[in-house]
């Protein structure tokens, strides 16, 4: 079965130092090899099989494991003379039929015998991959891609200077998974993209078939395309009679995407299906290709996949000083927490969409000097959106929020590690919509038990007829978040959730306690419900924390609490892998909750007659009255 490919990352530089294996950037199609017994299947980036598209590979991978089973990464490339293996070679080569002299460059094994080397570190599975294949030859159709020597300072202008696309620079410790990530970064000779094919234009002059073909991109992950200019050589005569055929197949009447009226006016529109490598002298201010040359049709890349690429760009933010390590121990870089912040985005943004944000901001990253910065002034970084809100001294001031991708990345390129929210909107800043009971562990208390006592907080919330999400804080702790409708304010929002706590403690005095004071948390998990006032915060879903490790403030489904090994071992590292998955959002019903904190619901949470919650009738009246 096709396993998902490990993708690499776009940079500007060569990596330097020890941690880094360098090989050349292969122009070709990635190809995963199968190999078991006397059969082998070609599968493309896509999962196809293209075992019949390059006929002597596959009997190659047959002869040469003898019967093993195995699994091999790599890239396949027709030569091209002078030792160069261009992508045109391959285009041409395929638009003609099978290719039967290809050559397949591997450089992973991700299954030898009956061991999956995909969690083992990339420099043994290249040593596998070597005793396995043996020595390259001139002669072989499978070939080991070979390491480059050089100085990470000189790698690139070397490999260029030879005609190559590139360098790619592997971590010699990472495991093997699939999806884009920082273990694996590619630096390339020139501009090239892979665009969409939205279009073309009739030809002129004595050129048969089309003029140009008109392209769209996506500034970034998940945006919709926009339109990106046009390419109009680098074609032969064979490519523009395969291409304007296979355009005639997908016509539509209208463009995907909104086009300058200049171009609209000559322009035949088609669905956008197709995706174009292009090689590119620069994108102009304008947002278009300049001097662009067409290298070919990418088969296997996905439309959906298509996104500009950008060395230091996410999701559209510059990022400076990408490369510096936040996490010591983690070797974890700037970049790879906005790749990080980019990839979680999609589930952490309902969370903290115009919630004003108090940040937590480690310059010289997570062990270094951090501090808490609860306004940000609107003059210090336009990159960051803010909002001006009155605080209780009668002041105003500016927070920052976060609406979409870009403001979450641009946070984090101003050193930003950890999020806090507030319990309500900045549209809607006096109707609070949550609750967040912290259940913080004192010294003597286990995972286990908190993980227990988290439970009886949802058992004692459902027996008042209110549904509670929960999540790792990050730290030591777990949060219980219960959603309502804007319909309190601040001092019923606080007194409901001490309502809570004081009942906790009424019932389990040796569990809980529900004041601050260290000398009552020996053994006791304090409930601390003072996190829902106005202008309090708590750590957002889905947080980095500036602790050791890279802790994330990890939301759960209920099911899964007893499954965690304890409260911080959700890293970056693992939630990155966690999203490869395309997991559900755990919280996703939480946004449609609508809950009411009535009359019922605060009988049933202040009716312990030891309860130092119980109140006098009129007490009882009074509140009953202001949450009805």
């Amino acid at each position: 079965m096709h396993m998902p490919p490990a993708l690499a990352t776009r940079v500007d530089r060569v990596p330097g130092g020890g941690d880094w294996v360098h090989e050349p950037k292969i122009d070709g199609y990635r190809i995963q090899c199968h190999v078991d017994g006397d059969r082998a299947v070609l599968f493309s980036r896509k999962g196809l099989d293209w075992s019949h598209r390059f006929p002597n590979v596959a009997p190659a991978a047959v002869a040469l494991l003898n019967g093993r089973h195995a699994v091999l990464d790599g890239e396949i490339v027709v030569p091209a003379g002078s030792g160069q293996s261009p992508f045109q070679s391959l285009q041409a080569a395929l638009s003609a039929g099978p290719v039967r002299n290809a050559i397949y460059w591997v450089f992973d094994l991700l299954i030898d015998g009956g061991d999956d080397l995909r969690g083992r570190p990339f420099h043994e599975r290249r040593a596998r991959l070597a005793a396995l294949v043996g020595r390259s030859t001139k002669l072989a159709i499978i070939r080991t891609s070979p390491a480059l020597r050089e100085r990470p300072e000189s790698l690139l202008a070397a490999a260029c200077q030879r005609g190559e696309e590139g360098v790619i620079s592997k971590r010699r410790d990472a495991t093997y998974h699939g999806g884009r990530s920082r273990d694996w970064l590619k630096i390339k000779c020139q501009n090239r993209d892979e665009l969409v094919v939205i279009g073309y234009t009739e030809p002129e002059g004595s050129r048969a078939h089309f003029g140009a073909l008109l392209l769209a991109t996506r500034p970034q992950a998940g945006a919709a395309l926009r339109y990106a200019g046009a390419v109009g050589s680098g074609f032969t005569e064979t490519m523009l009679r395969v291409l304007h055929e296979a355009l005639r197949t997908i016509k539509r009447e209208t463009p995907c995407v909104p086009v300058p009226a200049a171009v609209a006016r000559r322009a035949r529109w088609v669905e956008p299906r197709i995706v174009a490598d292009v090689a590119f002298a620069e994108w102009t201010t304008d947002h278009l290709l300049r001097q662009a040359t067409f290298l070919g049709i990418r088969e296997d890349k996905e439309v959906s996949d298509v996104r500009k690429e950008t060395a230091d760009m996410v999701a559209g933010v510059k990022i400076s000083s990408g490369d510096r390590v936040v996490y010591p121990e983690l070797k974890l870089t700037k970049r790879q927490l906005a790749d990080y912040m980019e990839s979680v985005a999609p589930l952490m943004l309902p969370h903290v969409d115009d919630r004003p944000i108090s940040t937590m901001r480690c310059p010289d990253g997570a062990h270094g000097e951090c501090f808490f910065q609860k306004h940000w002034p609107s003059a210090r970084n336009m990159s960051v959106r803010t909002v001006r809100l009155a605080e209780a001294t009668a002041k105003e001031a500016d927070y920052a929020v976060a609406h979409q991708v870009s403001d979450l990345v641009a946070l984090v390129q101003m050193n930003v590690l950890e999020f806090h929210v507030w319990g309500s909107r900045a549209e809607y800043l006096e109707s609070p919509d949550r609750v967040i009971l912290d259940l913080d562990p004192g010294p003597g208390i286990s995972w286990k038990v908190l993980r227990e006592s988290a439970v009886r907080v949802r058992e004692l919330l459902q027996g008042a007829g209110l549904a509670s999400w929960v999540k790792l804080s990050g730290g030591k702790g777990v949060h219980v978040t219960v959603p309502l409708e804007r319909r309190i304010t601040w001092e019923q929002c606080s007194g409901f959730a001490q309502l809570v706590a004081h009942r906790l403690v009424a019932d389990s005095p040796t569990t809980f306690v529900d004041v601050a004071a260290k000398d009552r948390r020996n053994r006791r998990i304090f409930v601390d419900w003072m996190r829902n006032s106005r202008g309090a915060t708590a750590v957002a879903p889905w947080s980095m924390r500036a602790r050791k490790h890279a802790p994330v403030a990890v939301p759960l489904d209920w099911s899964d609490l007893t499954a965690i090994e304890g409260p911080a071992v959700m890293t970056v590292p693992v939630v990155m892998d966690f999203l490869q998955s395309k997991p559900a959002d755990p919280w996703a019903t939480m946004r449609t909750t609508r809950q009411r904190l009535t009359a019922k619901v605060l009988d049933a949470l202040g009716d312990s007659p030891a309860s130092p919650a119980r109140r006098t009738a009129s007490q009882r009246s009074g509140h009953r009255a202001r949450l009805a």
